[in-house]
């Protein structure tokens, strides 16, 4: 029964500890990206690569969110439509991330 008890416990911190979607979009980007490839093209990528799907916002922006396994948002892309491309705000809250997303954003990923 104390093991139980306390894996209860030990998920409700873990639990808490997660990032909320408000609390990461919120938070300055980590990093900027131009990219010309257009704004829908850029969201469905990143959104396939990892099987989401990019969420509109009253901003004009589409999101794509990463999330651990406990529901908590690890990654964020903000993708704005700029002149003939796309504008990407990638924010990050915890975790790594491999470099495949590059490629959506017309990067070259890390070897």
């Amino acid at each position: 029964m104390k093991s139980i008890s306390l894996t209860v416990i030990l998920a409700a911190f873990s639990l808490a500890g997660c990032a909320s979607t408000q609390k990461v979009l919120s938070k300055a980007p980590t990093e900027v990206f131009h990219s010309e490839k257009s704004q829908n093209e850029v969201a469905f990528c990143l959104a396939n690569k990892n099987n989401t799907t990019p969420m509109d916002r009253d901003d004009g922006s589409k999101v794509v969110l990463l999330k651990n396994g406990y529901g908590g948002v690890s990654l964020a892309f903000s993708v704005f439509k700029e002149a003939d491309g796309s504008r990407v705000e990638y924010r990050k809250q915890f975790g790594t991330i491999g470099g495949i997303w590059k490629q959506c954003v017309g990067l070259k990923s890390e070897a």
